[in-house]
């Protein structure tokens, strides 16, 4: 929330921090506007943790950055950490599935795949012959989004949804396949989808897309010591500029009252009222 302030510019207030309150703030603060950050836990970063595991540093939610987009990495070079970021190793990724290691199947769109025969191996006989009849059903109405485990399900079957997209976009969104919008998860493939009849003519457009016009660079970004870091340094950044993070500061209460604007309670006090 946000509004006129005595003595200057406007205050916002940002209930969270998390790196998307974080990164709320940041953005905030290059406005120009007097910033304060209410976080309920004891500490900032939310999904993002930095940890040890047998005395090894480890990201204990996500591991990378995304670095086809320029959001996070360019956020973390705002905050000092240019010389520290980094691309992953090359290593290979493999699937537990079926009672095996398995090598993590090529020519697929977040775990959707183009053909049947991309997944054999790694979906029974009968999850395989559920992705061919694709071909056969009447096109699928998405309307203005739909999510995405549920529409792969109804194209290919849940072993698709269960064995290579929840694993994968779950992971990544930190959410349930059967919930996570398209149209937000994956943008590319919703925009395909509702341009072709079928699931599968869809993934191959995506795929023919991507290949002509193929980018450069990792696809994807770490940062020396741990994706963890990065909510710490934004941290660091904010208060070293004059914002207030509080933790332990629960909202406990947000109201309007007729001629006197909003009201805002953290922690049993009127942090703010506009």
């Amino acid at each position: 929330m946000s509004g006129s302030h005595t003595g200057g510019g406007g205050h916002a207030v940002v209930v969270g921090a998390g790196i998307a309150g974080l990164a709320a703030a940041h953005r905030l603060l290059e406005h120009g506007a007097r910033v304060t950050v209410l976080e309920a836990s004891e500490r900032v970063g939310g999904k993002l943790l930095p940890g040890e595991i047998a005395g090894a540093r480890v990201d204990l939610g996500a591991e990378s950055l995304l670095a086809r987009r320029p959001e996070a990495v360019g956020l973390a070079r705002a905050v000092g950490l240019a010389d520290r970021l980094q691309p992953p190793a090359t290593a290979s990724a493999a699937l537990w599935t079926r009672g095996a290691l398995r090598p993590m199947p090529k020519g697929h769109v977040m775990g959707v795949p183009g053909t049947a025969a991309a997944l054999a191996g790694v979906l029974s006989d009968e999850g395989l012959a559920r992705i061919e009849r694709d071909a056969e059903l009447p096109p699928t109405e998405i309307g203005d989004d739909v999510a995405i485990g549920e529409y792969v399900a109804e194209r290919f079957g849940r072993e698709v949804v269960d064995r290579l997209v929840e694993p994968l976009l779950g992971g990544v969104y930190a959410g349930d396949a059967y919930r996570i919008s398209m149209r937000s998860a994956v943008p590319q493939l919703f925009e395909a989808a509702r341009a072709h009849p079928t699931l599968t003519e869809a993934v191959r457009a995506v795929q023919a897309k991507t290949a002509a016009g193929r980018q450069t660079g990792p696809v994807f970004m770490g940062v020396a010591g741990g994706v963890g870091t990065l909510p710490l340094a934004v941290a660091d950044s904010l208060r070293s500029r004059g914002v207030r993070i509080l933790t332990g500061t629960p909202v406990t209460g947000l109201s309007r009252e007729p001629g006197e604007g909003w009201r805002l309670v953290a922690g049993g006090e009127e942090v703010a009222r506009y």
